[in-house]
């Protein structure tokens, strides 16, 4: 199992050192696969040291979304089967988020458990369990929960409003 988190830790090293960890002998075409799927490739390859760029201590010189899509990327090259976000989202713009969430979308094969408040983070997801006070009161995929659980219905509602 993998995980990442809200503030992913991003080492003062070059990009391609950062993913280096997950998996030391991958090869360039593993890591750009990878990054490929993060939607994080083809912003690295705009800088002028492309993979070569050394991004300071925590990822100083990215964004949040782009150091949560080195992560997933990271993540990606160790081929776990199950990864968990753990409120991977909850700190990023509205249009960042957008690009996460198709990075996520892009994870075939995978077993993807996302912890969220934010409901257009898991509202694609199959299942969604809605827990209150640490129960789970309702489950079920976006459209049944909208139907049979009134909690989850004001949560989204609210949501809209935002």
């Amino acid at each position: 199992m993998s995980i990442i988190t809200q503030n992913p830790y991003i080492f003062n090293f070059f990009i391609k050192d950062n993913l280096l960890l997950a998996k030391s002998n991958a090869t360039m075409k593993e890591i750009r696969n990878a990054c490929k799927v993060a939607c994080i490739d083809d912003y690295i390859m705009s800088l002028p040291n492309e993979y070569d760029t050394m991004v300071g201590e925590n990822g100083v010189i990215l964004s949040g979304g782009q150091k949560q899509r080195l992560a997933i990327a990271r993540t990606l090259l160790m081929k776990t089967e199950i990864i968990l976000f753990d409120e991977a989202t909850s700190v990023l713009d509205n249009e960042t988020q957008s690009k996460i969430q198709k990075s996520i979308n892009n994870l075939k094969g995978k077993y993807t458990i996302i912890v969220a408040h934010r409901l257009s983070t898991v509202i694609n997801s199959d299942k969604i369990f809605v827990v209150d006070n640490g129960k789970i009161i309702g489950s079920g995929s976006h459209r049944e929960l909208l139907k049979k659980c009134e909690y989850y219905k004001n949560l989204y509602n609210k949501d809209l409003e935002k």
